[in-house]
């Protein structure tokens, strides 16, 4: 699995073809001045069912030397046209600039100008953006969020926003994307910078882009420097001479154009649309002064740098190598534990219970993990460092693991970075095997981790020697049996199903939200299609390490009160696929599924008096791919008892886009043989 994402990724970044265009081909459009066609537009004819489409959208990132802070400095400006044309697109009349902020390190929002045009009969409404619609919010340690709302915003609607953002934060070149989830009519970015640096570009997506070009141009960096009248340079005061002094300097500019851009398309079983949107990323490799009397540094690090930086820092490693204030409590949890899986369940189990999570995703702990033992709450790295370091007090080897959660898109394979993670949770061998954890969620055993982190791959920090992993979770099962026969003209029975893995964690936390299990209970019972769900019973619902049971006495309509000649009955009571979740006839990006997952179904029915088969369904064994899909239906007629065994079962948990075709069928495969029904004869009289 492990080598297939890879390819898939390197795969998504090689995809985008680039063919060159001329300059004059982009439109030309002046902020504040709309065309009467923009205003007139109904649809957009590529795309009909397009709520909103932005018409165009300029943006620009500067790297420019600046004499009053004596600096490099990071400017940004976006230009950004957008025409609304359903009232679900009005919500485009909102806007979040993210801005990073922390400590003296901070982003600056410079000039915001919004203006919002209207066609009121034949005349043309503008509406201007006023100062108070526009406020902060602090999002999390380093980030805080401009959010604006433009006025009169309606169907029909041009509305234009600029504005600018100034930065010392070198690092921070913006990513640009070309592609949203309303259609993009044309889309250009400028990135010019000066020779002294040097930033990896990434292209992401399957949009392919008009143009990339790169061109140089000479700049300037002029200065003034204070002698004396020996020549020496004076560091303050008694001025006798000024000179300007100029350094000559070479920039590189790079161009990159889009048109056309089709909307993204939710679908089934994604990641994120920020794995796939097409777009520019950038990241600060190096920075070069020699040639002005200045350094050379390096940024572009390997995993095995940045892990060892890690590890070498006081709040990271320094923490692992600490939590001897842990130890006559890990000594007290293991104490009558044989196994080393029992011992790592114990510690496990008390963090799980004893310290909450503060619902903040990070990789580096906020505080000392004393203080987040005691205070007894913390972010995922403050949780499952003092994990770590309490399972390594019971003899454990347990290491901290890397990643990026499912909301924030994949690890780049290209680039080691550590600005794509946030998030942390403990790698530990037992037994000679891996056990992924995460303690953060009071209802999650050992070795199951939540479904925002199965997202491909992390990176396990240890001393020279990080490592891949995959961030996966053992098979999600669901094994039921039905057992039915009729009663006083009804079929009546019980269905008893059995669930492990994320779906026994899911319907934990469905009761859970529920309010409990008899409120949960009357859900199901209001929320049914021609069953009757007389009674329940659930089992093992607090006990995390044992798979939920949950039974159900039922009733279903057979039909034969009034002496009906045939029955019809769809063995498939429950769990039944009712229609194929992949409807579209292609895909571009793959299916993920998270984890793999099972189901088995068993099927017993007592033949009704008076009755015999008529059609019984045929078998069939379908095997998807290389056997990462498997279903099996088997179906026979055993005394007056009628008996199905079905097995389905997803074996992997992605799919590639090449593989979508074969995965579609399956499941329509799938969807058609669970709605066959078997056919009851009334016996005539003799």
């Amino acid at each position: 699995m492990k080598t297939c994402l890879k390819f898939f990724i390197f795969a998504l970044l090689s995809f985008l073809s680039v063919s060159r265009i001329s300059a004059q081909e982009a439109p030309k459009v002046k902020f504040g001045k709309v065309t009467d066609e923009e205003l007139r537009m109904t649809v957009y004819e590529p795309d009909t069912a397009a709520a909103a489409v932005i018409l165009f959208d300029d943006g620009q990132s500067l790297v420019k030397y600046d004499v009053g802070t004596k600096r490099f400095m990071l400017s940004f400006e976006r230009f950004l046209r957008v025409k609304i044309l359903k009232q679900s697109g009005t919500e485009w009349g909102n806007f979040t600039i993210p801005l990073y902020s922390s400590g003296l390190s901070r982003e600056n929002l410079g000039s915001v100008d919004g203006v919002t045009f209207n066609l009121e009969g034949e005349k043309i409404q503008k509406t201007d953006m006023k100062k108070e619609s526009i406020f902060k919010e602090r999002e999390n340690k380093y980030w805080e969020a401009a959010r604006l709302s433009l006025p009169s915003v309606k169907v029909g609607s041009v509305i234009d926003l600029k504005y600018s953002i100034s930065s010392p934060l070198l690092w921070n070149l913006r990513t640009w994307k070309f592609q949203y989830t309303i259609p993009v009519k044309w889309s250009q970015y400028d990135v010019v910078y000066p020779e002294y640096f040097r930033y990896n570009h990434s292209t992401l997506g399957y949009h392919t882009l008009n143009s990339q070009d790169h061109t140089t141009q000479n700049e300037n960096i002029n200065y003034t420097q204070t002698y004396e009248t020996s020549g020496r340079v004076i560091a303050g005061g008694g001025q006798r001479e000024k000179v300007i002094q100029t350094i000559t300097y070479q920039a590189h500019r790079y161009n990159y154009t889009a048109k056309e851009v089709p909307a993204m398309k939710v679908e089934p079983y994604l990641t994120t649309l920020e794995n796939y949107t097409t777009r520019m990323k950038f990241e600060l490799a190096s920075t070069d002064f020699s040639r002005i009397g200045g350094e050379y540094k390096n940024y572009t690090n390997s995993w095995s740098i940045i892990g060892n930086d890690l590890l070498s820092d006081e709040d990271f490693g320094g923490q692992l190598r600490g939590g001897n204030f842990t130890e006559e409590d890990v000594k007290n949890l293991i104490s009558v534990k044989s196994t080393p899986m029992e011992k790592a369940v114990a510690v496990y189990s008390h963090i799980q219970s004893t310290v909450k999570w503060d619902n903040i995703k990070s990789y580096m702990p906020a505080k000392s993990l004393r203080k987040t033992y005691s205070d007894k709450s913390g972010n995922s790295a403050d949780l499952n460092m003092l994990l770590a370091v309490m399972l390594q007090k019971a003899g454990i080897m347990a290491d901290p693991v890397i990643l990026s959660t499912r909301d924030r898109g994949f690890i780049s394979p290209v680039h080691a970075s550590l600005s794509d993670c946030n998030y942390l949770i403990v790698k530990a061998m037992i037994d000679n095997k891996p056990v992924l954890m995460d303690v953060t969620d009071p209802m999650l055993p050992a070795g199951q981790l939540p479904f925002r982190c199965l997202n491909g791959n992390g990176i396990l920090l240890r001393k020279d020697a990080p490592e891949d992993v995959a961030i996966t979770n053992p098979p999600s099962t669901i094994n039921t049996s039905v057992s039915l026969e009729m009663k006083e003209g009804n079929l009546s029975g019980e269905i008893t199903s059995r669930i492990s893995g994320l779906n026994a964690y899911n319907f934990r936390q469905e009761v859970k939200k529920a309010g409990g299990p008899q409120a949960q209970f009357e859900t199901v019972k209001n929320n049914s299609d021609g069953i009757e769900y007389t009674n329940y019973t659930y089992n093992y619902l607090d006990s995390l390490y044992f798979p939920v049971e949950k039974k159900y006495q039922i009733v279903l309509d057979g039909g034969s009160e009034d002496g009906a000649s045939i029955l019809y009955i769809n063995p498939i009571v429950s769990g039944k696929m009712q229609k194929n979740p992949f409807s579209s006839p292609s895909r571009e990006y793959p299916v993920d599924f998270g984890a793999p997952f099972s189901e088995t179904y068993r099927f017993n029915l007592t033949i009704p008096e008076g009755y015999q088969v008529e059609e019984l369904p045929k078998g069939a064994n379908i095997v998807l791919g290389d056997k990462n899909g498997k279903f099996s239906y088997a179906i026979g007629q055993m005394d007056n008892r009628i008996i199905v065994n079905m097995r389905f079962s997803i074996d992997k948990p992605m799919f590639l886009p090449a593989e979508y075709t074969n995965l579609k069928d399956f499941f329509d495969m799938v969807v058609a043989k669970e709605s066959e029904q078997i056919v009851l004869k009334k016996i005539s009289a003799q």
